[in-house]
């Protein structure tokens, strides 16, 4: 069905509380929060955020390399269980750069480069 969407990954109503959980270390992140996080950064991207206009581009071009690398992670995870969770999550919180404020991501794990 067109424009039919799961509400995990819906209208991003409940963005707070998800964002929270996706930080949260002690979640383990599921298939669902991976595509919540994609379609989030999608719409701001659609949307024209202006956080988003006001990143120098060198950090636009880090968040997009995240962007793709969490897509890939999606894809490969079902299977390729058991992938490390910390590094799904420097995937989204990377991707979501400029996003979200930083008092969101204070749970979140120090950023590694898995370049």
């Amino acid at each position: 069905m067109e424009g039919a969407m799961h509400e995990s990954h819906g209208p991003l109503l409940g963005s707070p509380k998800r964002l929270d959980q996706i930080f949260d270390p002690k979640h383990i992140l599921c298939r669902d929060d991976l595509l919540w996080v994609l379609h989030y950064v999608q719409k701001k991207v659609a949307q024209k955020d202006p956080a988003l206009l006001e990143l120098p581009t060198p950090r636009l071009m880090r968040n997009f390399q995240y962007f793709g690398e969490a897509a890939v992670l999606l894809l490969s995870r079902s299977s390729a269980q058991g992938l490390d969770n910390e590094r799904i999550r420097v995937c989204l919180l990377e991707a979501m750069h400029g996003l979200v404020q930083d008092s969101e991501t204070e749970a979140a794990p120090r950023r590694n480069d898995y370049s």
